[in-house]
C-alpha cells in the first residue's frame, strides 16, 4: 500500500489559514510532524505563507536538514537533556518548561556560539507540558539573564492530553498571563504563541485575544479540517491524503462469523450483524499499515467491514464499478490514519 499527499492542496490551504490569521497579527507555524517532516511538505508550507516550521522529533528534523530545507525550525516537543547539543545545533527555537534543560541550553549554545531562542510553555488546564502560571514569569526572567538564550515569548498547548478545548475565556487567561509577565519583566514578548488548528474557529469568530502572535498549524492546513471542535475552516482542500491498496481476494461469503467470537488482536470485541451472503474484497493493508478506521474509500458503494493486521476487508456488493482482482483502490485518509501511515517504514509514501 501507499500513502499520496497532493503538495499543490496543501500549499492552497497554507495560503488560507495564513490569509485567515493575517488580520489579527498572528503569524503561522506550519506543523510537519503528521507526516515526520516530510521535506516536500514542508516547503509547501513555507511558499503559502508559514513563517517556520514546527516539529516533535529530531529525527524528522534531521530529514528537513539533510534535504536542503534551511529555515527556521521550532522543536514541539519539550528538549530532553540527551538531545540538548543537536537541539542548539538544527533548531532555532524551542519550548521549554524546566530550569535545567533551559540552563543546559544555555550552555551548549555558549559552547556552539549560537543564540538560541526560548518559548516558556505554561499549563493552562490540559496537564500536559507546561510551568504552572505563577512559575512562568520565573522561567522567564531565568531565560533572560542566561548567556546563549533569547526569551522568545510564552506558548500554551491544550487539547493534547485530556482534550480541553481552547475557549475565549482560558484564551484571554493565557493572554492575560502574557501581559503580567511582561510587566513583572519590564518588556514586550516577541511571541504569545496561542495554540494550533483548534484556535482557528476563534479566529473565524473574532474571539481571538489581541495578545495573540503566532499558531502553530498542522492539522488545519494539511487536511483542511478541525476534529477536536469540528469547525468547518475555510480552506478550500480536505482531500489531500490518499492511500491506495490493492485488492488481493474477492469473494462471496456469509457476513456473520460461524464460532465462537472472542476479542482481536487489537483487543475489540465485535458484533457482527447477520447480513446474509455479501461479496468482500480484502485489500493488501492492514491496522499495522496504518489506523483503518481513519479511512474513507473512494469507490461508489464501498464500505469497510473490519481490518486485522495484513488486511482489510470491504463490502464491495454494491461498488460501481465492481472491483476487480488486483484491482488498487482509493481512500480518503484522515489525521489519524496518515501519521500512523506516515510514521511506519514499511508503508510507501509520495508527493505530488
Amino acid at each position: 500500500m501507499r500513502i499520496e499527499a497532493d503538495c499543490r492542496k496543501i500549499k492552497a490551504n497554507t495560503e488560507a489559514v495564513v490569509a485567515l490569521c493575517a488580520p489579527w497579527g498572528i503569524e503561522v507555524v506550519g506543523v510537519s510532524k503528521c507526516v515526520c517532516g516530510e521535506p516536500g511538505i514542508a516547503r509547501a508550507m513555507l511558499a503559502g505563507g508559514c513563517v517556520m516550521i514546527g516539529e516533535s522529533r529530531l529525527d524528522n528534523i534531521r530529514r528537513l536538514r539533510q534535504a536542503g530545507v534551511d529555515c527556521d525550525i521550532m522543536l514541539l516537543r519539550l528538549p530532553a537533556l540527551s538531545e540538548i547539543d543537536e537541539v542548539v545545533a538544527r533548531t532555532q527555537v524551542s519550548l521549554n518548561s524546566e530550569e535545567l534543560v533551559v540552563r543546559a541550553l544555555s550552555a551548549s549554545a555558549v559552547r556552539q556560539g549560537i543564540a538560541h531562542r526560548v518559548l516558556v510553555v505554561v499549563e493552562a488546564g490540559d496537564r500536559r507540558e507546561g510551568v504552572m502560571p505563577y512559575e512562568a514569569a520565573g522561567l522567564c526572567r531565568l531565560v533572560l539573564d542566561l548567556p546563549g538564550l533569547e526569551l522568545e515569548g510564552v506558548a500554551v498547548c491544550l487539547n493534547c492530553l485530556c482534550g480541553v478545548l481552547p475557549t475565549r475565556e482560558n484564551q484571554e487567561r493565557f493572554a492575560t498571563l502574557a501581559l503580567e509577565i511582561e510587566g513583572k519583566l519590564g518588556l514586550r514578548l516577541r511571541t504569545v504563541s496561542g495554540g494550533h488548528t483548534g484556535n482557528l474557529h476563534l479566529v473565524m469568530e473574532g474571539a481571538v485575544p489581541e495578545r495573540f502572535t503566532q499558531l502553530r498549524v498542522g492539522e488545519g492546513i494539511l487536511f483542511g479540517t478541525d476534529m477536536t471542535t469540528g469547525a468547518a475552516l475555510p480552506v478550500p482542500h480536505t482531500d489531500t491524503f490518499t492511500a491506495f491498496a490493492e485488492v488481493i481476494e474477492l469473494k462471496d461469503k456469509p457476513s456473520a462469523p460461524d464460532g465462537t467470537v472472542g476479542i482481536d488482536a487489537f483487543h475489540r470485541r465485535r458484533q457482527w450483524p447477520d447480513l446474509g451472503v455479501r461479496r468482500r474484497a480484502i485489500c493488501a493493508m492492514g491496522e499495522t499499515d496504518l489506523s483503518v478506521s481513519f479511512l474513507t474509500p473512494a469507490h461508489p458503494g464501498v464500505s469497510i467491514v473490519s481490518a486485522s493486521s495484513d488486511h482489510t476487508v470491504l463490502d464491495v456488493t454494491d461498488a460501481e464499478p465492481p472491483v476487480q482482482l488486483g484491482d488498487e483502490l482509493r481512500f480518503a485518509a484522515a489525521y489519524t490514519a496518515v501519521a500512523y501511515g506516515w510514521t511506519n517504514a514499511a508503508t510507501a509514501h509520495t508527493v505530488v
